[in-house]
């Protein structure tokens, strides 16, 4: 189970060919280019940066040997890459204004951006007994990326967190998927995964566990399944998406503070 390295940024021009509403505030971005020649699949619940146009522009920066500077950057989870057709999709959350929600919102075909990575994705035990798949809208795409990557032969859960009922949806695998509607107010974001987990039945045997969501709502969530699961630390990968009030968190929140 391994997260660890980060690869130079290698900037890509990409151009939306498509954009596909998954629900009311998911939307799945399909992008082409021939700079995607060189892109390479890294893995379930990898990331990728974004670079968005300059708030109150419609261009992007200059690209330069160490990628783009100034640049407004995104951190994203690739969804898919087609390395046949040369295609990559990345689901977007609107979650309100934002320059990487603002411009999802208005994606259109044509569009350019500006894509690094990707980065080191998860590695998916296949000897694992069982998987327990935690998190909100915004590691939805990792989720997603997980459940095509676990055998079908392995019992897995997937608690997800949404703000409504309306984002609830089919999902790739067969999985014991449960949703869970939050509300809009992001200041409890992550306490209905905290309260599904906390009324959890923990399956025997070498399970595995992944938690992505609010930083600080990830961190509680942590604590909770050590001591809960009985799995040893090295089981366990929880990762923070975002952090209520920062504008950009990180990308390598692992919670190993």
């Amino acid at each position: 189970m391994t997260i660890s390295g980060r690869p130079r940024p290698n900037p890509r021009r990409v151009t939306v060919r498509e954009v596909v509403h998954l629900s009311p505030r998911m939307r799945r971005v399909t992008f082409e280019g021939d700079d995607l020649a060189t892109f390479a699949w890294s893995g379930p619940a990898a990331h990728i940066k974004i670079v968005f146009p300059e708030p109150g522009s419609d261009q992007l920066p200059e690209v330069t040997p160490d990628g783009p500077r100034p640049a407004t950057t995104r951190t994203y989870t690739p969804r898919r890459f087609d390395p046949l057709m040369g295609r990559l999709e990345v689901d977007f959350v609107l979650h309100g204004e934002g320059p990487a929600s603002s411009w999802a919102a208005q994606a259109a075909p044509g569009q350019p951006l500006i894509v690094m990575g990707p980065g080191p994705g998860y590695a998916v035990d296949p000897a694992a007994d069982w998987y327990v798949l935690a998190g909100d809208d915004a590691a939805l795409p990792a989720i997603e990326t997980l459940l095509e990557a676990i055998p079908a032969s392995t019992r897995v859960t997937a608690l997800i967190e949404v703000p409504s009922a309306d984002e609830f949806r089919a999902l790739p695998g067969n999985a014991d998927v449960r949703w869970y509607a939050r509300g809009d107010d992001p200041r409890v974001a992550g306490a209905a995964l905290l309260a599904a987990l906390g009324d959890m039945t923990w399956a025997h045997g070498d399970g595995r566990i992944y938690v992505g969501c609010e930083a600080d709502a990830m961190r509680r969530i942590r604590t909770a399944v050590i001591s809960a699961s009985g799995l040893d630390r090295d089981r366990i990968v929880a990762r923070g998406y975002w952090r209520l009030g920062e504008r950009n968190h990180p990308d390598h929140d692992y919670a190993r503070d």
